[in-house]
């Protein structure tokens, strides 16, 4: 009697022993940290920006075809009146919107503990100013190519307006908390297409010039949405969107200034809705790549006991 006695003593405090040595060994792979990897997509929609960058510099900066279709359009925005809605751009200074935007981001993103968020946010806004300026006085000329009708002949592609715009909004999307990220895309959408297409209606820019802008900060914001990490592998489908979206505008931006031009009238017209509808492309693009990592984080998450 008094040996089953021990036995069952012992049986118990073993079996008492293993529980929690079971629910120890479990609980760090329920709440393991999942490892990050390159975020596939963003990188995809990168390479296609630069892609269109480099076509739409080839085709409308390049090629003599493209110069007389833009030439034609600029000339045709000249006699634009200040009063319009495209004229209040002339009383928009964005040096200070520049400065305050570079000062509160970091201060955001470190508020929120997001270290790769500030330094993600910094290249997207200081390094597209920079890369927008050095390419356009030092690396990408504008050869002469025909009789250019009056239109001014120095180099403006990229635009720098268009730049700026773009820039504060996806450097700012990208310090914000996701959930209000969708909240700030649709006015800034607007306000960007509304710089771009003003820009082309005053004939400060031609519409390469704003293609140019809209591919370039998007380019560094996917990078810095691919370099931040994800934790989930992109779909080939998202890929290939991403690849392809901003190639197919450029070639958008070719075939309608080209019909426009054989057409005999409407290149200005036909200038300036490409130049609102690809800024509001680009940026649903980018927005809809922001927001591609942590649509399942919640699944993830396990209430601790």
């Amino acid at each position: 009697m008094g040996f089953m006695q021990v036995s069952l003593v012992l049986e118990s405090a073993a079996g008492s022993a293993g529980a929690p040595a079971e629910k120890v060994h479990a609980y760090p792979a329920r709440h393991g940290r999942r490892r990050r990897r390159i975020a596939a997509a963003p990188l995809a929609g990168a390479l296609g920006c630069v892609l269109a960058f480099a076509y739409t510099y080839w085709f409308f900066v390049l090629t003599p075809s493209g110069q007389r279709i833009e030439n034609t359009t600029l000339l045709a925005g000249r006699p634009s009146t200040t009063d319009s809605i495209a004229g209040l751009l002339r009383d928009v200074d964005f040096v200070p919107l520049l400065g305050v935007t570079a000062v509160v981001l970091p201060l955001l993103a470190l508020a929120r503990r997001r270290y790769a968020l500030a330094g993600g946010a910094l290249v997207t806004l200081l390094g597209s100013l920079a890369a927008a300026q050095f390419l356009k006085l030092s690396v990408l000329p504008r050869p002469e190519l025909g009789e250019s009708d009056g239109a001014p002949g120095h180099n403006s592609f990229p635009s720098g307006h268009v730049t700026a715009a773009i820039a504060v909004l996806l450097s700012t999307m990208l310090v914000l908390p996701r959930r209000f990220r969708l909240w700030a895309a649709v006015p800034g959408a607007l306000g960007v297409a509304w710089v771009a297409a003003s820009t082309v209606v005053l004939g400060w820019h031609r519409l390469s010039d704003t293609l140019g802008a809209v591919f370039l900060v998007s380019a560094l914001c996917c990078l810095a949405i691919a370099f931040r990490g994800s934790q989930r592998a992109a779909s080939f489908g998202a890929q290939v969107t991403a690849l392809l979206v901003p190639v197919l505008v450029a070639g958008i931006g070719y075939l309608a200034t080209t019909a426009g031009a054989e057409g005999g009238g409407g290149v200005l017209v036909m200038a300036v809705v490409l130049a609102a509808v690809s800024s509001v492309v680009m940026v649903t693009l980018v927005t809809w790549l922001m927001l591609g990592d942590g649509k399942d984080k919640g699944r993830h998450r396990v209430q601790r006991p």
